[in-house]
C-alpha cells in the first residue's frame, strides 16, 4: 500500500524540467558551456513545514537538483509532502512539523520556531524573515548554531562565523543536513560532465578570429601578452568584480534584522 500511495505521490509533486543552455528570453546565448545533459524532474519541497502535526518518513530518495536527500513524509492527517532530510533521520521515523512547543525532546529532523530551541543547538533549513521558506542552510553537510536570543532576534553562528539576526518566529530544522560524503564526489570521466549539463571549452587561440580576439592564424599560435576574453577586456591580473561593493554587501547580510 506505501509503494503504490508514493507512486501515486510522485505524479503530484513532480514537474519536469528543462533546461535553457544558458540562454536569456531573448534566446541569445548569456552564460557559454551550458547545455544538454541528462533528463530531470523537479520535485515540489515543504520548505515551510508550519502544519502543527507529527508525520512518518516513508521513503528517502535522491533528487538531480540538490546535493542533500529528500525524505518523503506523511502526515496523520495523510498530507504528504517532500521535505529536506537530516542526518541520522532513518526510514520509518516519526517527526514534527509545527510552529507550537512540542512536548516531547527535539531531535535531528524536528522543525520549530527558533524560540523553542534551545541555545547552542545545531540547526538547519532555516527561514531569514517569517512564512518566506527557508532559505539558509539548505546544501548537503551544511548547519549553523543558535548562540543567543536578544528580544524577538536569534543570533546564528554561521560556518564562516559571522553573526546572523532573524526573528524568533523563523522556522529552522534540528540538525545538520544529510549526504555528508558529498565532499567525497567527484567527476572522473568528461562524460559525467556532460551528463551533469556542461559542454567541453573551446580555448581562444583555437577560433577563428571573428569568434575570439585570440583567433586566426596559420598553424599553432601563442597567447598574447595581454590575454583578453571573447569580449576583448582583460580578464587576467584583474578584478572581474568590484571587491568594495562585495565587502559591503557581506557587510548589510551579516547584520541582517528579519521583521
Amino acid at each position: 500500500m506505501v509503494y503504490y500511495f508514493f507512486n501515486k505521490l510522485k505524479k503530484i509533486l513532480n514537474k519536469g524540467y528543462s533546461s535553457k543552455g544558458g540562454r536569456n528570453i531573448h534566446g541569445r546565448i548569456c552564460i557559454r558551456g551550458q547545455g544538454a545533459g541528462n533528463k530531470r524532474i523537479y520535485r515540489f519541497i515543504d520548505f515551510f513545514r508550519r502544519l502543527n502535526l507529527r508525520g512518518r518518513v516513508i521513503n528517502i530518495i535522491y533528487d538531480p537538483n540538490r546535493t542533500a536527500r529528500l525524505a518523503v513524509l506523511i502526515y496523520v492527517n495523510s498530507f504528504s509532502s517532500y521535505i529536506l532530510l537530516q542526518k541520522n533521520v532513518k526510514f520509518n521515523s516519526i517527526l514534527y512539523s509545527g510552529t507550537l512547543l512540542c512536548e516531547e525532546p527535539l531531535i535531528n529532523g524536528y522543525s520549530v520556531m527558533l524560540q523553542y530551541i534551545p541555545l547552542f543547538s545545531i540547526i538547519s533549513n532555516i527561514e531569514l524573515k517569517p512564512f518566506k521558506g527557508s532559505t539558509l542552510c539548505r546544501a548537503a553537510n551544511t548547519s549553523c548554531l543558535l548562540i543567543g536570543k536578544i528580544a524577538d532576534k536569534g543570533i546564528l553562528q554561521l560556518n564562516s562565523k559571522w553573526h546572523l539576526h532573524i526573528s524568533l518566529q523563523c522556522i529552522a530544522s534540528m540538525g545538520t543536513i544529510s549526504n555528508c560524503l558529498i565532499n567525497n564526489w567527484f567527476i572522473d570521466k568528461a562524460g559525467k560532465n556532460r551528463s551533469l549539463g556542461w559542454k567541453p571549452k573551446v580555448r581562444g587561440v583555437a577560433k577563428n578570429p571573428c569568434d575570439h580576439p585570440h583567433g586566426g592564424g596559420n598553424g599553432k599560435k601563442s597567447k598574447p601578452n595581454i590575454p583578453v576574453n571573447a569580449w576583448h577586456s582583460v580578464f587576467k591580473w584583474k578584478h572581474t568584480t568590484n571587491t568594495k561593493k562585495d565587502i559591503l554587501r557581506r557587510r548589510t547580510f551579516k547584520f541582517l534584522n528579519a521583521s
